[in-house]
């Protein structure tokens, strides 16, 4: 699956032309589906079986066609290699209601949207409507944290790739949903924890998957939702944080289920967000290259300041090693040589307080 994410323009070519990997592909989905020991390796097979079957465009195209308009026991589509892959995906779908199978189905199936959303969008693509039709019911799976997911969850580190590539794939489909989640869903206190860690690395992980580094520029409207949301949740953390306790407060003893991301983990994460993207986290402050300057502003302007203030003391005096070093290259980044100009601005603005310049440096 990696291949088709970070080459998605390759996969794609796959589609509009005649290519032999798809003849291979066939077979080794044969393979892997007659395997006798498949449903006792269904965690590893399963999801290599979902990439096998998007390699091959003419019989995934007719198996879905066949899935979408019910036409599963006409005579065009009873052939082995049509039938296998209609009853591989009605699989998958059906075991998103069993417990102990529904994580293992939303991998597929997000495997499956991700790569299908490659494509541009178009109402008339009948991969692309298989995929949206699954959408409400896996988005709910995997975002939400009272899901049949989240309570049979072992493994946290699955869980947290797929939440992150579940917003991949969502972002890839329509960044408005993407917008959606990250203004209501990521950065408050009740907040599913593995939605505010993936948001917070979601840019890293873009860039590395895609190649191209995130266009943060594009979301400057989101930023001045975001930010201030960030920060507060940020502050929170860090000021409810103890070293020598159990990183997440809402961890039970004993402990069933997906357990909350780790505090550190999440702090660091974000600390990092901001420091790939300071133009977001300083919006609303002082350091905000484009503030308004209306008098209406300056107290809100005075309060995003001072939690920005807060999240630097803390971060930086931590006892914690990852929290303090993130900190201090965050503090670094604020007052390096490239971002004197911001220190520029804040002086014509603001000529009474030269001071702050120096109360970190």
């Amino acid at each position: 699956m990696a291949w088709i994410d970070e080459h998605p323009d390759e996969f794609v070519k796959i589609y509009s032309s005649e290519d032999t990997i798809s003849s291979h592909a066939e077979k080794m989905f044969d393979i892997v589906m007659s395997a006798s020991d498949h449903n006792n390796r269904r965690d590893t097979l399963w999801p290599l079986a979902m990439t096998l079957i998007l390699l091959c465009p003419d019989t995934i195209r007719l198996a879905i066609h066949a899935i979408l308009h019910d036409n599963r026991n006409r005579k065009e589509y009873n052939y082995s290699r049509i039938s296998k892959k209609v009853m591989f995906l009605d699989n998958i779908r059906q075991c998103s209601r069993i417990d102990a199978l529904a994580e293992i189905s939303a991998i597929c199936m997000t495997d499956f949207a991700k790569a299908v959303y490659s494509f541009p969008r178009d109402p008339g693509n009948e991969l692309q409507r298989y995929a949206l039709s699954q959408e409400k019911e896996m988005t709910g799976l995997i975002l939400d944290p009272t899901s049949r997911i989240y309570k049979n969850n072992k493994d946290r580190h699955r869980l947290s790739q797929l939440v992150m590539d579940k917003l991949f794939a969502i972002y890839r489909y329509d960044p408005k949903d993407f917008t959606e989640i990250a203004v209501n869903k990521a950065y408050m206190s009740s907040a599913n924890t593995y939605i505010t860690f993936n948001m917070a690395r979601f840019g890293k992980e873009y860039s590395r998957r895609v190649g191209v580094k995130f266009d943060f520029k594009a979301f400057e409207d989101l930023c001045r939702i975001i930010a201030p949301k960030m920060r507060r949740q940020l502050k929170e953390l860090l000021e409810s944080f103890i070293p020598t306790s159990p990183s997440s407060v809402d961890r039970g003893v004993p402990f069933k289920g997906a357990i909350p991301v780790d505090k550190v983990d999440l702090i660091v994460e974000i600390l990092r967000n901001c420091i790939n993207n300071l133009d977001c986290a300083l919006v609303g402050t002082k350091l905000d290259d484009k503030l308004s300057g209306a008098p209406e502003d300056v107290e809100s302007v005075d309060e995003e300041t001072r939690i920005l203030d807060l999240i630097i003391e803390e971060s930086v005096a931590s006892k914690f090693a990852d929290i303090a070093e993130a900190g201090a290259e965050f503090v670094e980044l604020i007052y390096a040589p490239s971002n004197a100009w911001r220190w520029s601005k804040f002086a014509e603005r603001n000529p009474d307080e030269e001071q702050v310049f120096w109360q970190y440096t």
